[in-house]
């Protein structure tokens, strides 16, 4: 779904009785800008339509899977008997199996997402309406887009980084970075993401690079990410002779630097 697509909608009566009069609104976009743009839609939507948004939740950067949605999760968590309005199917995932364990979470707590976009529940009839919600997401990128395995740059502290090919799964992420994984990015660069430990600094795990806006602490991982697909992707080897560069031996010394002034300063307080 193209966001600039958005219908302005002019019904005041109905959907409060459909929805309920509370609500609940779910995001998921790559930029700060876009996350914005969908809630000025939601928003407009439930005031135009008297409904209440109870609560927001938002799932920024990372790739556009149920695995990294660590707020649509808690949304489903923490709510029941709720609706849940979305700007298009693929805010939830672009990955078919990922909307059926959506779906499946959601209907032991009795909630449901309504897409204003189509105006319409986006899980009603969801098996008679596959093969449409099937052609509807593949464009931008399903399930069999997915590259079963990729090519990775693996870092370790202090050493060189070293380009490692592993099978594309969750399991197999987990297992290099030690724990569970956290996405974050490079500045400058959003078609390559590091891949690293969620809880490293929490189990004070060794530095390992400086990143500018953060030290990545333990193992970690460079992975190339297709913001239109919303999958993890192959670095090409232009990409990894680049950050092999980019994570060398200077990059070490540099961060080593960075390190130990910041645990100097902290000892002067």
């Amino acid at each position: 779904m193209s966001l600039d697509k958005i219908p302005i909608y002019a019904r005041f009566s109905t959907y409060a009785d459909m929805l309920g009069k509370d609500v609940v609104a779910y995001i998921y976009a790559k930029e700060e800008r876009l996350v914005d743009f969908q809630l000025s839609h939601l928003k407009f939507f439930s005031k135009t339509n008297n409904l209440n948004i109870k609560n927001v939740y938002v799932d920024t950067f990372g790739s556009n899977k149920l695995e990294n949605k660590i707020n649509l999760k808690k949304l489903i968590d923490e709510n029941s008997n709720i609706n849940v309005l979305v700007t298009g199917i693929d805010r939830l995932s672009r990955n078919t199996m990922d909307l059926f364990d959506i779906k499946n979470l959601c209907e032991k707590k009795n909630i449901g997402f309504y897409d204003i976009s189509s105006d319409k529940f986006i899980f009603d009839n969801f098996f008679h309406t596959f093969e449409k919600v099937i052609e509807e997401i593949a464009n931008k990128g399903s399930d069999e887009e997915l590259q079963r395995t990729i090519d990775v740059l693996y870092i370790e502290p202090n050493k060189l980084p070293v380009k490692k090919t592993i099978k594309n799964t969750l399991e197999e992420k987990q297992k290099l970075v030690g724990g569970y994984i956290e996405y974050t990015y490079l500045e400058d660069c959003d078609n390559v993401a590091v891949v690293c430990n969620e809880e490293g600094k929490i189990y004070g795990l060794p530095p390992n690079r400086d990143i500018g806006h953060d030290i990545i602490v333990g193992n970690f991982f460079l992975v190339g990410d297709d913001a239109e697909i919303g999958e993890d992707r192959s670095l090409t080897e232009e990409q990894i002779a680049k950050y092999t560069k980019y994570f060398g031996k200077e990059s070490i010394e540099k961060t080593t630097k960075k390190y130990n002034q910041i645990l100097d300063s902290s000892l002067d307080i």
